[in-house]
């Protein structure tokens, strides 16, 4: 065989094994993205289990524990979460749906307000490290304040001034609201 084919014939199978592993490489790296939402998304929802767990009486209020729940869900949230949903979200293996790529400012609007009502119940910790206090708890009229969609009232409390527990089903609000809006569901 001449020299000049087969060294052209090299250069072809080395641009084709290149090619090949910067496609493997690429898809390594969306595998990687979608491995760390999921892990994230699992520690947000072990840490809301907790939380709704000291609020329903089946696990004893403790301050540290419902704080650093909180610290994981905001750690979790706002512009980390966003920055995981950045590019191209449909990957194999993701249940993310080319709607946040659609609606990016709703998605980033919602993972800023799980990062804000997170830090509500955080102070909400600060403020009563021995019991879970009647302040804490949602009154009779705190449930007329709408979730996270409806339309914002001027005199609805800033999340750190409303009763902990309003705060905490405002969050998961939130999150059921992302999930049925840019979240594909299971066949």
């Amino acid at each position: 065989m001449c020299p000049k084919v087969v060294k052209w014939c090299g250069l072809i199978v080395a641009a084709i094994v290149a090619a090949g592993f910067s496609t493997t490489t690429a898809q390594r790296a969306e595998i990687d993205v979608v491995r760390q939402r999921q892990q994230d998304m699992k520690a947000m929802a072990a840490a809301a289990k907790n939380i709704d767990a000291m609020f329903k009486g089946t696990l004893p209020y403790d301050a540290k524990a419902f704080k650093a729940a909180t610290e994981t869900i905001r750690a979790h949230s706002g512009e980390k979460l966003s920055v995981l949903f950045e590019g191209s979200v449909t990957a194999e293996g993701s249940k993310a749906s080319a709607g946040i790529e659609a609606e990016r400012p709703k998605f980033d609007k919602l993972a800023a307000d799980l990062g804000t009502y997170a830090a509500a119940l955080s102070v909400a910790a600060d403020r009563n490290p021995d019991v879970l206090a009647l302040d804490m708890r949602m009154q009779g009229s705190d449930a007329k304040m709408g979730g996270p969609l409806a339309k914002r009232n001027p005199d609805v409390p800033d999340p750190k001034t409303m009763p902990a527990e309003h705060a905490f089903h405002l969050m998961l609000q939130i999150c059921t609201s992302c999930h049925a809006k840019f979240r594909v569901l299971a066949e």
